[in-house]
């Protein structure tokens, strides 16, 4: 990362940190600084894992009917399960709001975009992303531990273990999964055995 760029992310990160409420700060710096160290192991574009990580969570902080505007305005129409759930929709209007009102490129908005529930052939800075914000130091819950030794080690199979880890939590919850869930982890298990 050159001088300029570095000045760049910490004015964004201004911007982004002012997006937030001031408990998930720590969160988001979390997964900026996880991020980038996994950037740096497995190839990807550090520039582009930490611009991903500070503005993951910009809408975390709206309301459903807030998240709900932001999509309508920027033309996403979210599906059946984003449109009950804040906790689902944030990723897409974060990303629609990462995109449009920051200008960040398209790879970054993708990865912010599918954050919460992964989906089929996802790219490693969306991997990063997914695992960074599921695993990062803040995080606390059985099994992260060992998610967090295989992220070191494979990614997608720390990816695995993460999707699997989410839909048994939604499961065991009573709570619906999300199909792109499924999909992802059917997705990589499958390329696993190839």
């Amino acid at each position: 990362m050159n001088a300029e760029e570095k000045e760049y992310l910490d004015f964004l990160r201004v911007k982004a940190h002012s997006l937030l409420k001031e408990k998930r700060v720590k969160h988001v710096e979390g997964v900026e600084a996880l991020s980038a160290a996994m950037a740096r192991v497995y190839g990807e574009d550090e520039y582009s894992a930490r611009l991903a990580a500070m503005f993951h969570d910009c809408a975390k902080k709206m309301s459903l009917s807030e998240q709900l505007e932001v999509c309508e305005k920027y033309g996403y129409t979210p599906d059946e399960y984003e449109r009950e759930s804040e906790s689902l929709l944030h990723s897409k209007a974060g990303a629609l709001i990462a995109r449009y009102e920051y200008i960040v490129p398209a790879e970054v908005s993708e990865a912010i975009k599918w954050h919460t529930t992964g989906k089929e052939n996802m790219t490693k800075l969306e991997k990063i992303i997914y695992l960074a914000d599921m695993i990062e130091p803040t995080r606390d819950f059985p099994g992260v531990d060992e998610i967090r030794r295989e992220a070191a080690r494979d990614l997608d199979s720390a990816v695995i273990m993460a999707l699997e880890r989410t839909i048994d939590h939604c499961r065991e919850r009573g709570q619906s999964v999300h199909p792109n869930s499924v999909k992802a982890l059917e997705f990589l298990k499958k390329g696993r055995k190839q």
